[in-house]
C-alpha cells in the first residue's frame, strides 16, 4: 500500500495540543503529530506563528478523520515531507525588496562572518552603482581641478584615492537604498519584505501553501473549493484557537473571536489571500469594506495568515473597525509564542501536551526530554558576556519571561515537552539543506514518541489533584485571589 492508501490508526485516548512558534524550526512538528495520531484523538488545539500553521494542519486531518477518512494523518506527514524543498520559496518579495529578503534570510540564522559577508553581497547592485557613482565625481573634481589622470602621484589620481572615492560613494549609495526601502517602501507594504502570496504562476507561497495543505487533508486531493472554517471543526468537536497581536491595540487576540467587530477591504486581502477565500467571504464590493464572518463562519487560513505576519518579513493583515479605523494584526508569538495553559482546568479530564522548541546553549545531550528532565539534566544558563547576548537575553525576558516562570510551576513541567535545537537550527534558515531539515523532523518524531513512552496521565492528574486542593486551602485561609480559582467545581475538591 502507499502512504495515502495506508489506514492511519484507530486512537484509544483523547487529549489536548499546544505548539510553539518558530519559523523554520517548526518543521520538528511535522512527524510528531502522525505518532501521537496512533494513541490519541485530538480536542482542543492551539498554536502561534508557526506553531498555529502546525495547529491549522492537525485540525484539518482530525476533521477528516472524525469524517471517517482514516488516510488524513498519512498525507498530512506527506505534505510536511516535502517542506524542505519548498521552504526556500516560501518568501517571495517583490523586486524592490529582494535583495532586502535574501540579506535578512542569510544574516538571521547566525552571526558567522561568511554569512555578514553572503549577505553584504545581495545589495551587489546599489554597492556596484554607487562605487561607479563615487569614481565618476572624483573625475569630475579632477577635471574641475585640473588634474591630469597622467600624473599617476597626485593624490586625487592615485589609487587609494579612488579606492576612497569608490568606497565612500558604494557607502552613501547603499545606506541611500536602505533608508528608501525601510521608510519608505516598508510602510506602503503593511510592514512586510513578502506577502506571502504568489498571484501568479510560480511556486506557491507560505500563504498558498497553508491554503493547499489545509483543503487537502481536511477534504482530500479532489475535495471542496470552499475554505475550511472553524465551525467545520466545531460540528466534529474540534475546538481550534489561534493566537494573533492586534498591533494597533497591543493586546493579544485569541482567533476566531476578535476583540472588536471588525470589516475587511477586498483590494486590500486581494494581495494577501488566494481567490479561494475571497470568494467565501463574498464581498458586497471591490473597493468598500465589508463584514467580516461570525467566528463559525471564520476561515482557518484567515486566522492562521493573522498569527504568521511577522513585522518586517511577511506583511502584517490590515482590518477596519466599524468606524472605519484602520487595525493590523501581526505575528502571534508578540505577544503570547507559547499559550501551553490556554485549555487548562484545575484537574483536566484528559492531558493537554504542550511542545516547546527550546535553544541548546552548549553541550551534547538528548535532544527530546520533557520540562521536568531538562531541568534536573540538560538545561544549561545562556552566558551573558557581550552586548548582542545581554540584548537579546532582555529581549527574551521581556517577551517570554512570564510564560517561562508560569511553564515551571506544578505539574507543568511533567506535561511539556521540549525539543532542543541549536542556534543554527530552524528560525530564519529557510534554506537549510535536506540533512539538517530530516534533523528536526528527526527530533519531532522522537517528540511524539517521547509522550507515548513517558506520559502518565493517572499520576499527572493525581498531582493536578494535589495542587488544586492546595489552591483551595490557600484561597479558604485567605491567601489567594479567588480570580486564580478557575475551576467551576472547586468546592468539590
Amino acid at each position: 500500500m502507499s502512504g495515502l492508501e495506508r489506514p492511519d490508526p484507530e486512537p484509544t485516548s483523547e487529549c489536548d495540543i499546544v505548539m510553539k512558534g518558530g519559523v523554520a524550526s517548526g518543521l520538528v512538528y511535522a512527524r510528531t503529530f502522525t505518532v501521537l495520531s496512533r494513541k490519541y484523538r485530538f480536542r482542543s488545539i492551539a498554536g502561534s506563528s508557526a506553531g498555529a500553521i502546525a495547529a491549522a494542519l492537525v485540525s484539518a486531518a482530525e476533521y477528516a478523520r472524525q469524517k471517517g477518512d482514516q488516510t488524513a494523518f498519512s498525507r498530512l506527514q506527506q505534505r510536511c515531507e516535502a517542506l524542505p524543498q519548498l521552504l526556500p520559496g516560501f518568501f517571495q518579495a517583490d523586486p524592490h525588496f529582494r535583495a532586502l529578503l535574501k540579506a535578512l534570510i542569510h544574516i538571521a540564522p547566525g552571526t558567522g562572518r561568511a554569512r555578514i559577508g553572503s549577505a553584504v553581497m545581495c545589495f551587489w547592485q546599489p554597492i556596484l552603482s554607487g562605487a561607479l557613482a563615487g569614481l565618476a565625481a572624483m573625475t569630475l573634481v579632477n577635471l574641475a581641478l585640473g588634474v591630469s589622470f597622467r600624473n599617476a602621484s597626485a593624490p586625487l589620481v592615485a589609487a587609494p584615492g579612488l579606492f576612497l572615492a569608490a568606497v565612500i560613494g558604494a557607502t552613501a549609495w547603499l545606506a541611500w537604498s536602505l533608508s528608501r526601502s525601510l521608510l519608505v517602501d516598508l510602510p506602503k507594504s503593511n510592514f512586510g519584505l513578502s506577502r506571502g502570496h504568489n498571484a501568479g504562476t510560480g511556486p506557491p507561497d507560505i500563504t498558498d501553501w497553508i491554503h493547499e495543505t489545509v483543503q487537502e487533508i481536511a477534504f482530500g486531493v479532489t475535495g471542496r473549493a470552499e475554505p475550511l472554517t472553524f465551525g467545520d471543526l466545531a460540528s466534529c468537536g474540534i475546538d481550534l484557537r489561534i493566537i494573533a497581536t492586534n498591533l494597533s491595540f497591543a493586546r493579544m487576540e485569541v482567533l476566531p473571536a476578535l476583540g472588536s467587530a471588525a470589516r475587511f477591504r477586498p483590494a486590500e486581502w486581494k494581495r494577501l489571500f488566494p481567490p479561494a477565500l475571497l470568494e467565501h467571504l463574498n464581498p458586497t464590493s471591490s473597493t468598500n469594506l465589508s463584514d467580516l464572518p461570525p467566528p463559525n463562519q471564520f476561515p482557518v487560513l484567515a486566522a492562521v495568515r493573522l498569527s504568521i505576519a511577522c513585522p518586517g518579513l511577511l506583511e502584517v493583515v490590515p482590518v477596519h473597525l466599524l468606524t472605519g479605523e484602520r487595525v493590523i494584526f501581526a505575528d502571534g508569538g508578540l505577544t503570547q509564542n507559547f499559550p501551553f495553559d490556554i485549555f487548562d482546568e484545575l484537574v483536566p479530564e484528559r492531558p493537554t501536551f504542550a511542545f516547546d522548541l527550546a535553544t541548546l546553549h552548549g553541550g551534547e545531550f538528548e535532544r527530546v526530554t520533557t520540562l521536568s528532565e531538562g531541568l534536573g539534566r540538560q538545561s544549561r544558563p545562556i552566558h551573558i558576556q557581550s552586548l548582542q547576548s545581554f540584548l537579546w537575553s532582555l529581549i527574551v525576558a521581556l517577551r517570554e519571561g512570564a510564560t517561562r516562570t508560569a511553564m515551571l510551576q506544578g505539574p507543568n513541567p511533567d506535561r511539556i515537552f521540549q525539543a532542543w535545537l541549536t542556534a543554527d537550527e530552524g528560525g530564519m534558515d529557510l534554506d537549510m539543506g535536506s540533512q539538517r531539515a530530516q534533523d528536526l523532523m528527526s527530533y519531532g518524531e522522537d517528540l511524539g514518541e517521547h509522550v507515548l513512552q513517558r506520559f502518565d496521565f493517572t499520576a499527572h492528574r493525581a498531582d493536578r489533584l494535589i495542587a488544586a486542593r492546595r489552591r483551595v486551602q490557600r484561597f479558604r485561609a485567605g491567601l489567594m485571589d479567588p480570580m486564580d480559582l478557575n475551576s467551576p467545581d472547586e468546592a468539590s475538591l
